[in-house]
């Protein structure tokens, strides 16, 4: 085999390695963490800033394309474990003009003791939709918090994390070492659960917006805090808006939902129906147990229609033919789950991507005071034919 075969080898067969242990593990995805007790906080009071982009003709369609921000993006940590969080953010489009979006390398995630034994310049690399470091835009912008999937990572559903930052939000999304891809290969152990890296997020974003010249200081409103999370992170965040008052509302995306205490905050749950892993079933009957308001909005998609994880790799042909390369055989339940919504009949990821981003967008705005008309969230059917199946609010 030449180096350049085992280099390719190497590319391609690491998302296949994750997915395997994460078959191994499947039922922790609709595991509940247990979060500690959070301090008694203040009620949330929502102001109305002047530095969201406004819409004189808001529609169903308003937020598909990109907003009028460019995208700047930066690594920070969080204080206690030092878990990276990935922040995405307003930036002026004069101060991203000619620089490189930057890229995140797949194998920044997997355990020591397999980054030694790869090949050397081995990579599994995206777009991860920022300009690195890039100057904030002036003015003052709403905190969003995103919790990845399962055997996930901070960077995994960039499709929607930077595209929110266009559209005038902080995105600030942890790793959840307690069940991120590290842990899943058999990293060490996170000492924080989901919940408490979410809270730990808003903390450290409250703590950047206040700190002297740095640089996001006084651009984090942390008085308008939406939390969105995919998967198993969709479970997190229904359980961190009921265990903490500062988050404003919650998005679950094809939602591992937990029991327990249900949220007061407004929310919104988006399933795909052809999700093979977390049926849309199952997620409307876990729907209807939430409080009002709340919406409700079904997708054409499988699993991976809210990440970018389908078009990670997919260049050089895809899991399936990795694993057939590799001479490793797949079971019926693994093809499943390396495949969910990435192949037909499931509708193309990437074709759902306008609606999910709509349709995130326009929660965000009406629930902060924004866009007081709900008119961004109607008409979502007939706006996104054959993408949109259907969708209800109570």
């Amino acid at each position: 085999m030449t180096d350049d075969t085992r280099r390719r080898t190497a590319r391609l067969a690491l998302p296949l390695l994750g997915l395997t242990l994460a078959a191994a593990l499947l039922p922790a995805l609709s595991q509940p963490a247990t979060a500690a007790t959070p301090k008694p906080v203040k009620p949330v009071k929502v102001v109305k800033g002047d530095t969201v982009p406004k819409v004189t003709d808001l529609g169903p369609t308003s937020f598909a394309k990109r907003g009028p921000y460019a995208v700047g993006e930066v690594t920070l940590n969080l204080p206690t474990n030092q878990a990276p969080v990935e922040v995405w953010y307003p930036t002026k489009k004069s101060d991203a003009k000619g620089k490189r979006i930057a890229k995140y390398n797949l194998i920044d995630w997997l355990p020591d003791f397999f980054q030694s034994a790869l090949p050397k310049g081995a990579a599994v690399t995206y777009p991860s939709g920022g300009v690195r470091r890039a100057p904030v835009a002036p003015g003052r912008f709403p905190l969003v918090v995103f919790s990845h999937g399962f055997a996930g990572y901070r960077d995994q559903s960039s499709f929607l994390t930077a595209y929110l930052a266009s559209w005038g939000f902080v995105v600030a999304a942890p790793d959840h070492h307690s069940r991120d891809l590290t842990k899943v290969l058999g990293g060490p152990a996170g000492t924080t659960t989901d919940v408490e890296d979410l809270q730990q997020t808003i903390t450290l974003m409250r703590a950047q917006d206040r700190v002297r010249k740095g640089r996001f200081a006084g651009h984090v409103d942390t008085l308008l805090v939406g939390a969105v999370g995919h998967s198993a992170g969709g479970g997190a965040v229904q359980e961190f808006a009921a265990a903490d008052r500062r988050v404003t509302t919650f998005v679950g995306l094809a939602p591992a939902t937990r029991e327990g205490k249900q949220p007061r905050q407004p929310g919104l749950f988006m399933a795909g129906t052809s999700d093979g892993i977390i049926s849309s079933d199952k997620i409307v009957a876990a729907y209807d147990n939430l409080r009002s308001p709340k919406r409700l909005v079904l997708v054409g998609g499988g699993h991976h229609a809210f990440s970018d994880l389908c078009e990670v790799g997919s260049a050089e042909g895809g899991l399936l033919e990795v694993a057939e390369m590799l001479h490793v055989p797949v079971s019926d339940s693994l093809k499943q789950l390396a495949t969910d919504g990435c192949e037909p009949p499931a509708l193309p990821p990437t074709k759902a991507w306008p609606a999910i981003r709509q349709t995130v967008v326009a929660q965000l705005r009406h629930v902060f005071g924004f866009d007081r008309s709900l008119k961004g969230l109607r008409g979502l059917k007939a706006a996104f034919p054959g993408v949109v199946e259907g969708s209800r609010a109570d």
